[in-house]
C-alpha cells in the first residue's frame, strides 16, 4: 500500500502543475484578447491565440481534475506513477506548442512547412497526445478492485 503523505505530495504536485498550465493559458488569452481586438476573425493569428488560449484552459482543468481524484485512484495499480507523468508532460506540451505557434508562426499547423514548424508540430503536438495514454491506464487503475 501506498503511504498516504507520499500520495498526498503527488497530489500538491498534480494540483500546482494543473495552475501552471491554466495560468500560461489564461496569459495567452491576452494574446487572444490582443488578436481580436487588432484582427479580423478569419485571421489566422486570431486562430493562433484562441487555440494557445483554450488549450491552456482545457488542459490546466484537466489536471486539477485527475489532482482532485487522486487519492480515490488505485495508487499501487500497474503504471499509475508513468500515467501521472505523461498527463503532465502532454498537457505542458498542449499549452507551450500553441503558445509558440502563435508568437513565431501564427497560422494553422496541420502539415509544417519549414524546420521550425515540424519541431513545434513534432516536438509539442505529437507529444501533446500522451495524455491519452495516461487516461487509459487512470481508467483502469481507478475502476481496478484494491487488494485487501
Amino acid at each position: 500500500m501506498m503511504d498516504r503523505s507520499r500520495a498526498l505530495e503527488e497530489q500538491r504536485q498534480l494540483a500546482f502543475h494543473g495552475v501552471v498550465i491554466l495560468l500560461l493559458g489564461l496569459m495567452a488569452g491576452i494574446g487572444f484578447s490582443v488578436a481580436a481586438a487588432t484582427a479580423e476573425v478569419s485571421n489566422p493569428s486570431y486562430g493562433a491565440w484562441r487555440f494557445a488560449h483554450m488549450e491552456g484552459l482545457l488542459n490546466g482543468v484537466l489536471v486539477l481534475a485527475v489532482a482532485g481524484v487522486w487519492l480515490r485512484m488505485n495508487l499501487d495499480g500497474r503504471g499509475i506513477h508513468l500515467a501521472r507523468y505523461l498527463l503532465v508532460l502532454g498537457c505542458y506540451a498542449n499549452i507551450i506548442g500553441p503558445i509558440i505557434n502563435a508568437l513565431f508562426i501564427g497560422k494553422r499547423l496541420i502539415v509544417p512547412e519549414t524546420n521550425f514548424e515540424a519541431f513545434v508540430v513534432y516536438g509539442f503536438y505529437i507529444p501533446g497526445t500522451l495524455p491519452l495514454i495516461s487516461f487509459v491506464i487512470f481508467a483502469f487503475n481507478l475502476f481496478a478492485r484494491r487488494r485487501p
